[in-house]
């Protein structure tokens, strides 16, 4: 019964946004809406597996009907939804894509895909090879925590009954994980660190919303058991990942091609795909070294800087400023000097510099670490979230009257980031959960903490003028946050629960070169930090191809970003937990954004001077995010149905309208 009402729920929320008028004089189309109705069943079906089998991704895709539960990681959760599964695909089989309006091929195809993905997830035996499974579980708390959901006492209800499954996930974590990879063991490892560490905060929260003395000893006693829980898992991982040195986490070519093929849809070729990479890469470079010339000091000044900056023990300096004691001396000896080097034998040329090595980098990580250095010393502490806040609204104005995005009243909130994600990354954006009534966008922000020298280290780092000019653009305004509040209204419920992530993560790169373009990313400062983010983005993605293709092992990777291109350990070793945790993501930033551009170069240039980035952007963001071989063709479509609603309203008589 409670399946029956679950995929019930789910066929209204799906059905509900989508349905199509049918006009009986419309013969022509009825084999089309009948077709489009099947798959709209179909992806009922689908979503209906998700409410029953997997509560925790239902939660992100709207259904909060599911958020009281956390995933069963065994394998007979496994084989039941394997076997449902192949139901959804025997009906997904009877749909004829070629009868199918535009729109729903789109979705056919993401629905194709998606499938295809989940069952070989489930057929990977994840719950005894994979420690990332049970680190999700983490994630899966804090969605609970971090969104405004509909019902605050319902909310507060499934938060308390989520944080007591954690119990039931350590025990299944116990009995089923069997000789991971270790690399894997080490990242789960240390998010069950970070959840224990943050955990009190949670704690805290329920039993603020607790009523009275009664229910407050019992969330003390609830919490108690789930800290210990989270300690458990830590201590699981933290032994896996001494023991299991040997067990590869690389995919191998056959299985990242499908996850490119499947879960991002980049159909290129294994040998066109890192063809471009490659080639991306060396752009980067070179756009890189271009951005670093501009701090470089010409040849005289750099050598008189470094003359005055040598200084000799012992040596006194007079009150004359750069006129030492020697020189002094130097000007008693002139003379004899001049009849000395009159005598003297010829200077022995110097020697011409080699050729520098043709496999040497063009230029290294190092070169930006020196330079950024200098360029981010004492930041000054202020409230950044009201700056940012502030920042957005007029960035949106500023982008609006130039003609770069559509007019809009959106609105979204800036918030602190919460301990745990804190411990994690600086910032995360939460758009809200699939086809979520009331819809709360939210952007949380890590503050700077700790002692004064932490401080101001993530001051400098984090809050410097560029970075925060990078993220303003990559992910509040034209980014994914005004992405999502613009689209998000409009987009059927199949595309606001199953957007691509390869538009998504391109969308990022595209607003942040839009903001350059347009004028707001413009410093040499700025420009620097913005060739900086795209070297990054080259590096990791041509790694994860290398990496999980098996042409690097872990060490060679580690050695390509360390030794060959001079990224710091850290952050070499944080790329790549990022692409083991990842596999195929940072590729999608590469082709998401090559998609976009290549779109925008082709309606430039045959629109020529009837093109408004604006409305081409509008365009984009309402078709939401889809495969990046469907935007040509949606795009056609969006432009002639402008053209024929024109069309339309220049022919009827003013006094039909």
């Amino acid at each position: 019964m409670k399946k029956l009402l679950c995929a019930l729920l789910s066929t209204c929320l799906l059905v509900a946004p989508s349905a199509q008028a049918f006009d009986l004089g419309d013969f022509d189309n009825i084999d089309a809406i009948m077709e489009d109705n099947a798959l709209t069943d179909t992806a009922n079906r689908y979503g209906s597996i998700q409410l029953s089998f997997f509560p925790e991704l239902a939660t992100r895709l709207g259904f909060e009907s599911a958020n009281n539960k956390l995933d069963q990681r065994t394998p007979e959760r496994d084989a039941q939804a394997l076997r449902a599964y192949n139901v959804v695909e025997e009906s997904f089989a009877d749909v004829d894509r070629k009868s199918l309006s535009e729109a729903k091929k789109t979705e056919y195809d993401i629905l194709q895909g998606r499938l295809a993905y989940d069952h070989w997830k489930l057929n990977r035996n994840r719950s005894a090879l994979d420690p990332l499974l049970y680190a999700e579980v983490f994630d899966a708390i804090q969605d609970l925590r971090l969104k405004q959901l509909n019902y605050q006492d319902l909310q507060d209800r499934d938060l308390t009954a989520r944080v007591n499954e954690l119990v039931s996930t350590a025990d299944q974590a116990q009995r089923n994980l069997v000789n991971p990879p270790s690399f894997l063991a080490q990242i789960a490892m240390e998010k069950a660190y970070y959840a224990y560490l943050s955990f009190d905060e949670i704690a805290q929260y329920m039993l603020s919303r607790a009523q009275d003395d009664v229910s407050r000893s019992q969330v003390r006693t609830d919490a108690r058991a789930a800290k210990k829980a989270i300690k458990d898992m830590f201590e699981l991982f933290k032994r896996l990942a001494q023991e299991n040195q040997e067990q590869d986490f690389r995919l191998g070519e056959r299985n990242y091609n499908f996850t490119l093929n499947n879960l991002y849809f980049i159909h290129e070729k294994p040998r066109a795909l890192k063809k471009m990479l490659d080639k991306n890469f060396l752009t980067a470079q070179q756009n890189l070294a271009k951005a670093l010339e501009a701090f470089a000091l010409p040849t005289d000044m750099e050598e008189e800087t470094l003359l005055e900056d040598i200084h000799i023990p012992g040596e006194e300096v007079s009150a004359e400023e750069g006129v030492t004691v020697s020189s002094i001396e130097a000007e008693n000896l002139e003379e004899a000097t001049l009849e000395e080097e009159a005598a003297a034998p010829a200077p022995v040329k110097k020697e011409k510099k080699k050729n520098k090595d043709k496999n040497e980098p063009l230029v290294k990580a190092a070169d930006f670490y020196n330079i950024a250095g200098r360029l981010t010393e004492g930041v000054k502490n202020q409230n950044f979230v009201s700056a940012l806040t502030k920042e957005s609204a007029n960035l949106i104005k500023f982008f609006i009257q130039d003609d770069t995005l559509p007019v809009s009243g959106i609105k979204f909130k800036i918030k602190q980031m919460p301990t745990y994600y804190a411990y994690l990354q600086p910032y995360r954006f939460m758009p809200p959960f699939g086809s979520q009534g009331n819809p709360v966008y939210d952007f949380f922000l890590r503050v700077p903490s700790g002692n004064e020298s932490t401080k101001q280290e993530m001051l400098n780092r984090d809050f410097n003028l560029p970075t925060l000019k990078l993220l303003m653009a990559g992910q509040l305004v034209p980014g994914l946050a005004y992405h999502a509040t613009y689209s998000t209204p409009n987009l059927s419920a199949f595309r606001k629960m199953y957007p691509v992530p390869t538009l998504q993560n391109g969308w990022e790169v595209y607003a942040q070169h839009i903001a350059s373009e347009r004028g707001y990313i413009i410093t040499d400062e700025e420009l620097l930090f913005l060739a900086w983010a795209d070297y990054v983005r080259a590096a990791q993605a041509l790694v994860d191809y290398s990496l999980h293709t098996e042409e690097f092992s872990y060490g060679q990777a580690l050695s390509w970003l360390t030794e060959k291109h001079g990224f710091e350990k850290a952050q070499a070793e944080a790329m790549l937990k990022q692409i083991a945790a990842d596999p195929a993501k940072s590729v999608s930033y590469i082709y998401g954004y090559e998609a976009l551009k290549n779109l925008r170069a082709k309606y430039q240039k045959k629109q020529g001077k009837k093109f408004s980035l604006g409305d081409f952007n509008s365009k984009v963001m309402e078709m939401g995010f889809i495969p990046a071989d469907r935007l040509e063709t949606e795009m056609e479509i969006a432009f002639k149905a402008e053209k024929s609603k024109i069309t339309q309203a220049l022919s009827t008589p003013f006094y039909m309208d």
